[in-house]
């Protein structure tokens, strides 16, 4: 016959040295390794067209990197030995395989052709490291049960909290959700009860369904949809979602026939008789990210156009992390991860869809931040307070299309965060977190703004985007209180002090031409002393005792109206220098946004 390429390859026990594969194709027909050899492999590719046997150590991965197996060819491939196979990526070729030995994926399992699991354990591991995924484009399944594992990222809250989970197989039940130190509660007294939060013990895992709006308890009306599940043993439902309260460390393993293929999820309203109504906890089915822009409306058909996805910040407490039409967070879903949507008003029903290309193929990070370039219009506004793990955003775009009413597909409701920390616009009436706007715009705009405080004290508002707004266009914030307009531009951070109980207006967004600024009274500007002036390499502001308790934005300002330069001058300290070095000669306006008002002085730069 004629001879193939391409061998069987042995890795006997007691060499010298054992092979590393860092870069290029390693090609063999069936690989073994013999009990007491290795072979590490933290780069390029390893070709098989038949079996893997490890009776020895494979190590396929590193801290930051790892190489792709791939069981190419139209055979039939066979993974077995005495010991565990750890694979960073691993693609099964056409022909299939099967386990004899347990398979752990790090990254991503692709399946071109069938993955038999036989008994043996297949687990997606779930880590700093990542989450791994399946990629079932090429056509192919597990046959067989599998594990899908959920860490927790521990960076807002590393304690106990609510997390959002879904379940991204079948047949899996609330007892699966206990891990090694955490055993989940229930109790469906809680479901009946007057005062659900006096009951004992209390449960640690609940849903969400919209119809128990209608019961009667001390809680609000969002909070009443909550309940928990009647026993263990029931159903994780595919595509719904679920809240459990247990601790950062723990990690849940998800276990059951891998979720493939279209997933219809049918839902309910009662929004006519409630004004809180619509609101759906439900999950990404699969076990692999899932990107909402990629949902077309069509298969959300009567449903609003954002996702809130729940970040814990305390065991009771968290904050929303809202998506819809490219703003707000990012719109992946994690494997594992609930998020929150709702029916449009007037709608009794609605359903949603998930599909195969909704999911990603390779990982992706689920960072806070903006998945694209932004070609409209934006300002994203940031509150916070102490803490700095606790915050919240509030977005107002322009695009065409939209409207200055409330458009389920550009606007979204505002979900309260539980910390209480809350900002939002404002449009008929109802509070936003994503408010979309008319483009091109009117010659002026306000957009009146809510902020919700969880307690008295000092707080800042940040413009953390400002995006393609023309000459012109720029936004200004208002402070009702304090008579004073603020160019979000020269100033883009906003400190003020606030009584948690005020609900009088206080803050609005003007879009337009160039506001007329508040400026402070003529007594106190005259206070300000601007010293040496002329100046040459620095300039020193001095401030009356009640310009100088909060802090100021000074801004230096030439002749074509440029900012040449910006400082933040602290506030409490009665004199400040301005370093001059790298500015020109010439005459400047030195813009002082304080909290009285604008005060502008005349600067000479030799």
């Amino acid at each position: 016959g004629v001879p193939t390429a391409t061998l069987d390859a042995l890795i006997p026990a007691g060499a010298p040295r054992y092979p590393s594969i860092t870069a290029g194709t390693a090609s063999a027909q069936t690989l073994t390794l013999d009990a007491g050899s290795s072979l590490t492999h933290t780069s390029g590719t390893l070709s098989l067209s038949a079996d893997l046997v490890n009776n020895g150590t494979y190590t396929g991965f590193t801290a930051t990197t790892g190489g792709a197996v791939s069981l190419g060819g139209t055979a039939a491939h066979a993974l077995s030995g005495s010991n565990k196979l750890s694979f960073y990526d691993l693609t099964v070729g056409t022909g299939g395989a099967t386990q004899a030995v347990a398979v752990d994926i790090v990254r991503v399992l692709s399946l071109n052709g069938n993955l038999t699991t036989n008994g043996s354990p297949l687990t997606l591991l779930s880590s700093t490291r990542g989450d791994a995924l399946v990629n079932n484009t090429g056509g192919g399944v597990v046959m067989g049960a599998a594990s899908v594992q959920r860490y927790i990222d521990p960076s807002l809250n590393a304690g106990p909290g609510y997390r959002h989970y879904s379940a991204p197989v079948s047949s899996a039940a609330v007892a699966d959700l206990a891990t090694v130190g955490f055993s989940p509660v229930i109790n469906p007294t809680y479901n009946t009860s007057a005062t659900p939060s006096l009951v004992q013990p209390f449960p640690t895992v609940f849903g969400y369904d919209p119809a128990r709006l209608s019961v009667t308890s001390t809680y609000s009306p969002f909070d009443k949809g909550f309940f928990s599940p009647a026993a263990l043993s029931d159903p994780l439902t595919v595509g719904r979602g679920y809240t459990v309260n247990l601790d950062a460390a723990q990690l849940v393993d998800f276990n059951g026939a891998l979720t493939n293929g279209p997933v219809t999820v049918p839902l309910a309203s009662n929004r006519a008789s409630f004004a809180d109504g619509g609101w759906q906890l439900l999950g990404n089915p699969y076990p692999a990210p899932l990107d909402y822009s990629l949902v077309a409306p069509a298969d959300r058909p009567n449903l609003e156009g954002a996702v809130y996805v729940f970040q814990s910040t305390s065991q009771y407490n968290g904050q929303y992390r809202v998506y819809i039409n490219g703003i707000g967070g990012n719109p992946v879903i994690p494997s594992g991860q609930a998020f929150f949507a709702r029916v449009a008003a007037g709608q009794p029903t609605g359903s949603i869809t998930f599909r195969n290309n909704h999911r990603l193929t390779v990982p992706t990070g689920t960072t806070f931040q903006r998945p694209t370039a932004e070609t409209r219009p934006l300002v994203q506004l940031t509150l916070r307070g102490a803490s700095a793990q606790v915050w919240d955003d509030a977005y107002v775009y322009f695009e065409a299309g939209a409207t200055a009413g409330y458009d389920p597909q550009y606007d979204a409701a505002k979900l309260p965060n539980s910390t209480g920390l809350n900002v939002s616009s404002v449009v008929a009436g109802q509070n936003v977190s994503v408010n979309g706007l008319p483009f091109p715009s009117p010659a002026a705009v306000t957009v009146p703004l809510s902020i919700g405080l969880p307690a008295t004290g000092t707080y800042t508002l940040t413009a953390a985007q400002l995006l393609n707004f023309a000459a012109g266009a720029q936004p200004f914030l208002r402070d009702l209180q304090l008579n004073t307009l603020t160019d979000l531009r020269l100033q883009p951070t906003y400190t003020f002090t606030m009584n948690a109980a005020n609900t009088t207006p206080r803050f609005e967004l003007v879009f337009g031409a160039q506001q007329v600024l508040a400026t402070a009274s003529a007594a106190l500007a005259a206070q300000v002393v601007v010293f040496p002036n002329p100046a040459r390499t620095a300039v020193s502001v001095e401030f009356p005792a009640a310009l100088g308790r909060q802090a100021v934005t000074a801004a230096l300002v030439d002749a074509l109206g440029r900012v040449v330069l910006r400082q933040e001058l602290p506030a409490g300290r009665p004199t400040h220098t301005l370093p001059l070095a790298n500015v020109a000669t010439g005459v400047y306006s030195l813009r002082l946004q304080t909290a009285a008002g604008m005060v502008v002085k005349k600067l000479v730069v030799e």
